[in-house]
Parts: structure tokens; C-alpha cells; sequence
């Protein structure tokens, strides 16, 4: 039931009262971090001061030393080093299918961390995870986003293409190929239910966002009715929150947009969204593909509320103290500073010569008494406990600096250590950015297209792109887990791929060698280590392709071994038997094919290896002439390896051609060479037979016979 505008502007009031104050704490923390302490200047406190009667003006100094930007520089970067990415990773690492279908939603979201600058995004979620305690993202798909596809043809006003003076039609309005967007939603701006008692659970979750009235005018172009609802709240102002300025400011041209999303229930099976103003709804209807575009996490929870704080609350005492002791430091030295001449009433001070280096001064009367300045000592005792203090409950050693040179391993156990301490903070950040990519895949299979995925896959994983439409997140063939991607991650994969490969390289085919470069993070470089796995990317899209139920052609420069096992370890599966009687024929046509070819491979390679004539040894005259090289008028005595000799008498040894039958008389030589080729040519038509249908038949080296019946004749 689609709701009015009434009730959508009364879920709006309700939901707004009932987080203001803890919307006012969040902003209070973005001032605090960035050092802006003292933004409220009428507070009564201050007044207070200024309005004593008991200090001057010049003693009146409020002093920041602000610890809480290090403090959130630190955990920050803390949380970033472990958990600053995620990776999507195959749910059964045994089943091909999955191992493909993670390979192709993490090419995805590396493009993704690229078009959508994932990375700069990271820094800004972390800082509202931990200056404001909560983080949030809206991912959608924007049609007037991506790259430029084309662009419609200009209309005049009475509805008639426009042409230029060399006749070619008029540009118009451009058309975008469109791209999913994240967007930053900054918790106070993001409403719940009053009745929720868990964000992620709220019934419905309202975004309220500033827009410029000409962008929003653009939007609804040729809607009266929609036009109407903006223009009627073009004069009212917005009050935006602005932290350089420490105040609100108003701004005008601006148009209050409220999008209210509703979670799937028996209400809305679907979802539903409303996208208005306070005039009037905009844009309704369900979400698109029933996915919610809203990802929360929360950094400390609340036990009587579903918002979260950020622990900036608990460093709020310590660093006002640490002011305030700065401020009577301060104080101190302005009026008590310097070291002050106290002298009986009566004498006379007058300055006395001036030596090089050396000031004096006369006394006539009793000798001056000195007293020495204040610096306010007296109070670093109490700010240097208030700083140390405050580093303790912020769980960071004021000092972070490295202390020596370390072994890798001992500098990585360090590490790992350390990040000990803050797993909880970083857990929740890993679910946050674990949500995010799995939102993101889960609408770019429904969004993209052909054209747009290919680009990001790669050509050669074109033919796969089916695997990546249809994964499916519910049978949970692919899970999306956190990676550290972190120097001291990186460094920990980096050493172990090392230790394998160090360790056990004897033991790995060149093929296993290549995978383990592609997971090391600085040696994976696709160009030039692709050579080791050609024959295990060759072999998966094959596996892939049947499983499909798919033909695959195989080609016999195919390294027919190792595609054959993988065949039949694909075919010992437990899953193997489930899939259709047609896909199990295939598999072992294929595999028959590959094993015919390995057959005609090595009668090939027997055939070449009893033609070759070796050419060892030494080199030995012949009483048989040929034409001089460099005189080919001439002729020579022909030399040849002693090794090639030999060869010639162990051949015709072996055709029952011995020496005495080496000296009979022409018939006879003419015997032995029609005995030779008939054998041949029984030879060539027994590989015509064992071949496969179409294939070549193998043949015997003409060149060879040629060379034999001439030395013959």
C-alpha cells in the first residue's frame, strides 16, 4: 500500500526527534577531532571566564593541545592495516565452479576498486567508523554515470530534428552507458525507525540529502506535476552543518531530498522506496532486484538505543583536562614569566657599566632580592598523567616509534600482535566493507552487460561470463572474506609463498609453480609469468565449457597429460554423477581424443627419432663426390661424422643388408630399395589406420629414402 505524504512526513519528524541528540554528539566529534574545541563561544563556561572580575584579558587563554587527531590518525590506520580490503574466495575451494565464479567477481570488483575509487572511499568510511561511530554507504545504479555512449538528436521547438549547415544532425542530449555508484552517507543524516531496536533491523531507514534545484529541476524536466512539488520548496532554506565554520549555515537553492527505503516484509515483499520532498513524492516503486541499497555498521554499541557512539566519548574528560592545563600553563607564564628585581623601598637602582658580554647594575641600600619566574610546573605532572592516561584508555603506546632493526618474521609477529588488540573494531569495519562488495557484485550481475564486463574479466574470460550472471549469492557457491591488503599482510604472504617455493619447488610442476606466483602480491604479474600457466588456464576452461554443457575443441598442440588429469579428477568427483549423461559422454570423449592424440604423438616422435642421422664425431673422408662449395665446377671427396657412418651400416644392418649384399650387383640394390619402401609404405598406411578420422597420416621421411637409395646406387 503506497503511503501519502502526510504519512511519509510524520515517519520523517518521528524519526529525526528521536536521534538528535546523538546526532549532535557526532558532530561534536568531527569539531574535536579536527581541533576545533572551543566552537561554542556563548557557552556559559566560557562566560564565565571572560566575565571574571579576578583575570585580565591577557590572562584569559584557552589553549588546544590536540591529542584526540593522533589518537584517530593511529587507530585508524590501525583498523585500516587489518581490515583494508576484502576478496571474493570460492565457498567450496574443491569445485571448479566455484574457483571461477570467485575469479570473476574479484576481476570484477578490482575493477570496481578502481572506476569507484574504493581505496579513497576506505579512508573516508574509517573516519566516520571511528570520529563519528558510524559508517554508511548507499550503492545504486546511476544511468547519467559511466562513460559516454552517444547522444540523441537535437529537437526544435516544434518537434523537428535539427541539421547543421553540412546537413549532419544536431547533438543533443547525452547518453551515458550508466555505472553503479557508491555514495557516502554521513550518519547524522541517516534516520530510523523510533521503534527499531537495531539499525540493521529498522523497518525502514530514511537518507535526507541537500540537492541543487536547477540538478533536481533537470531531473523531473517535463513533469509538471513534479516540477510543481520542487518549486514549492525552492525558497526555504537548508541548514547544513559545516565544520570549518564551527556553526551552521543556511543555504539557499537547495531542496531537502528525503529517500525513504522500506527492508522486504509482508507489507513490501520486494522493498519499496519513496524519493520526496516536503511537498510531495518524487519517485516510488520497488527496489530494483529486491537488494537494499543501504550498508550500516556501528562502532560501540549502545544498550538502550540501536545508534552507536564512537569511543572519542570516552577521550572527551582527559583531553579537556589536558586544555585546560595547557591553558594554566600558558597563564602562568604570561604573568608570572619572567624573573622579577624586588628592592627595599628607598634604593636606588641605576645601571652600572657595560663590559663585553656582562651586564651590571648599582644598588645603593640593602642588595636586591630576585625572584625567579613562574613556567607553571607545577601543573606538568598533572597534564603529562592526563596525556599518559589518555593513550591508555585509547589502548595506543605513546611512543610507536621502531626500536632496532628486526628480523622479518619477529617484525611480522609484532605486528600481528598488536593488531590483537583492536579485532573487535576492526571486525565490524571488515563487515561493513565485506557488505559493500557483496551489495556491489550482487548488483553488477543484475546491471552490466556483455560490453561492460568483458573489459573487466579480460577477452580471454569472455566465453566465462555466463559463470558470473549466474552466481548465485543464495546457495552461497561464493562468499566475499576479508584480506588485510596492509604491508604486513602483504609481507607475511609474500614470505610464506617464499618458504614453499624455497622448500618444495622439486616437488611442483611448472604449472603448480605458476599459481603460486599469481597469490604472491609482488611477483603476480600476468605477462610474464602467464607462460606457467598456460596449460592450468587451458584446462579449467575446458572443465568449464563441459560443465556447461558445452562442446570443447581440443587441439593437439595441447598438453594432452596434464589436461587429461585434470579431466579425470574433474570426473572423480561427488558431483560428478549428477550432472547430465550428455555432459559425462562428453568428458570421456574428450578425454579419448586427448589420449588418441598422445598416441599419434609419440608414433610421430618413434618415426622422427629413427630418421634422424646423428652427426657426433669425427670427421672421415668418403670415397663418394660432391660439388665444392666453393667451386662448383669441381668436385671433392665427400666428409662425413663418423657417428653418421656408422648410423648408415647400423640402418642397413637392420634391413638384412650386409656388407656382402652391399656389393651385389645392380639388381640386387634395386631389390633392397623396393624391399625398403614397400615396408615404408605398409608403415604409413598402419598410422593412416590407427589415426583419428580427418587427422594426417604419418609419413616416412622422403628426404631420408632419397639419401638411402643414393647411396645405394
Amino acid at each position: 500500500m503506497s503511503k501519502t505524504i502526510e504519512q511519509l512526513n510524520e515517519c520523517y519528524r518521528d524519526a529525526e526527534h528521536c536521534d538528535s541528540e546523538i546526532f549532535a554528539e557526532q558532530r561534536s566529534n568531527i569539531l574535536l577531532v579536527a581541533g576545533e574545541h572551543y566552537n561554542r563561544k556563548n557557552s556559559v563556561f566560557w562566560n564565565r571566564i571572560r566575565d571574571s572580575r579576578e583575570l585580565n584579558s591577557e590572562q584569559k587563554l584557552r589553549l588546544t593541545k590536540n591529542h584526540l587527531y593522533k589518537i584517530s590518525k593511529l587507530r585508524k590506520n590501525l583498523i585500516l592495516s587489518y581490515a583494508s580490503g576484502v576478496r571474493a574466495l570460492p565457498k567450496n575451494d574443491s569445485e571448479l565452479q566455484d574457483q571461477k565464479a570467485a575469479e570473476l567477481n574479484q576481476a570484477v570488483w578490482n575493477f570496481a576498486k578502481i572506476q569507484q575509487d574504493v581505496r579513497g572511499k576506505t579512508n573516508q568510511f574509517v573516519s566516520d567508523f571511528f570520529d563519528i561511530g558510524e559508517v554508511a554507504c548507499k550503492i545504486y545504479w546511476d544511468p547519467n554515470a559511466g562513460r559516454l555512449a552517444s547522444y540523441n538528436q537535437k529537437i526544435d521547438d516544434a518537434g523537428e530534428p535539427e541539421f547543421d549547415e553540412n546537413g549532419e544532425p544536431k547533438k543533443g542530449t547525452p547518453n551515458f552507458s550508466g555505472d553503479l555508484v557508491i555514495d557516502r552517507i554521513l550518519p547524522f543524516n541517516l534516520l530510523r525507525a523510533p521503534q527499531a531496536k537495531n539499525m540493521k533491523k529498522s523497518p525502514y531507514l530514511i537518507y535526507r540529502q541537500a540537492v541543487d534545484y536547477k540538478d533536481l529541476m533537470e531531473m523531473v524536466k517535463g513533469d509538471e506535476e513534479k516540477e510543481k512539488i520542487i518549486k514549492n520548496g525552492k525558497d526555504e532554506t537548508y541548514l547544513v552543518f559545516n565544520s570549518s565554520k564551527q556553526d551552521y549555515s543556511k543555504e539557499k537553492n537547495v531542496i531537502t531530498l528525503r529517500e525513504h527505503y522500506y527492508r522486504p516484509c509482508m507489507e513490501y515483499p520486494e522493498g519499496y522506496f519513496y524519493i520526496c520532498t516536503e511537498h510531495g513524492t518524487l519517485w516510488e516503486g520497488e527496489l530494483p532486484y529486491g537488494l537494499y541499497p543501504i550498508v550500516y555498521e556501528g562502532h560501540d554499541e549502545i544498550p538502550t538505543t540501536p545508534r552507536h557512539r564512537s569511543p572519542i566519548k570516552q577521550f572527551r574528560p582527559y583531553q579537556i583536562e589536558i586544555n585546560r592545563s595547557g591553558s594554566k600553563i600558558a597563564e602562568h607564564q604570561v604573568t608570572l614569566g619572567d624573573d622579577k628585581l624586588v628592592v627595599q623601598s628607598g634604593a636606588k637602582v641605576t645601571q652600572g657599566s657595560i663590559l663585553p658580554g656582562v651586564r651590571t647594575i648599582q644598588v645603593s641600600g640593602a642588595p636586591p632580592t630576585i625572584l625567579s619566574g613562574r613556567s607553571g610546573e607545577q601543573y606538568f605532572t598533572y597534564m603529562d598523567s592526563q596525556i599518559r592516561e589518555l593513550y591508555q584508555v585509547a589502548m595506543i603506546p605513546e611512543e610507536m616509534e621502531e626500536k632496532g632493526d628486526q628480523d622479518a618474521w619477529a617484525s611480522l609477529w609484532k605486528s600481528l600482535r598488536h593488531k590483537k588488540k583492536f579485532i573487535l573494531d576492526a571486525e565490524k569495519f571488515e563487515r561493513f566493507l565485506t557488505s559493500v562488495c557483496s551489495l556491489y557484485l550482487d548488483l553488477a550481475r543484475n546491471y552490466f552487460d556483455e560490453s561492460t564486463i568483458v573489459p573487466m574479466i579480460g577477452r580471454n574470460e569472455a566465453v566465462n561470463i555466463s559463470e558470473f550472471k549466474n552466481t548465485d549469492p543464495q546457495s552461497y557457491q561464493i562468499k566475499v572474506e576479508p584480506q588485510g591488503d596492509d604491508i604486513e599482510s602483504v609481507m607475511g604472504k609474500q614470505l610464506m609463498a617464499n618458504h614453499v617455493l624455497q622448500y618444495a619447488s622439486g616437488q611442483l610442476e611448472k604449472e603448480d609453480i605458476g599459481r603460486i606466483i599469481r597469490t604472491m602480491p609482488f611477483a603476480n604479474n600476468e605477462e610474464a609469468f602467464s607462460d606457467f600457466t598456460l596449460d592450468y588456464d587451458r584446462a579449467t576452461n575446458i572443465i568449464l565449457a563441459l560443465d556447461r554443457g558445452e562442446s570443447a575443441t581440443p587441439n593437439k598442440y595441447d598438453s594432452g597429460p596434464y589436461i587429461v588429469r585434470r579431466l579425470t579428477a574433474r570426473m572423480s568427483q561427488s558431483d560428478f554423477i549428477r550432472l547430465h549423461p550428455d555432459i559425462q559422454k562428453n568428458y570421456e570423449g574428450i578425454v579419448n581424443v586427448y589420449t588418441q592424440l598422445e598416441a599419434q604423438k609419440a608414433q610421430e616422435l618413434k618415426a622422427m627419432q629413427a630418421d634422424f642421422i646423428p652427426t657426433e664425431g669425427a670427421m672421415i673422408k668418403v670415397a663418394w663426390y660432391v660439388k665444392d662449395p666453393t667451386n662448383p665446377s669441381r668436385s671433392v671427396q665427400a666428409t662425413l661424422p663418423a657417428s653418421s657412418i656408422q648410423w648408415l651400416v647400423d640402418r642397413l644392418g637392420e634391413q638384412g643388408s650386409t656388407q656382402q649384399t652391399l656389393e651385389m650387383n645392380g639388381q640386387g640394390k634395386t631389390d633392397v630399395v623396393s624391399q625398403y619402401l614397400n615396408e615404408a609404405q605398409g608403415q604409413q598406411q598402419t598410422s593412416s589406420e590407427q589415426s583419428l578420422p580427418g587427422a594426417a597420416a604419418v609419413s616416412p621421411n622422403q628426404d631420408m629414402l632419397q639419401r638411402l637409395q643414393g647411396v645405394l646406387q
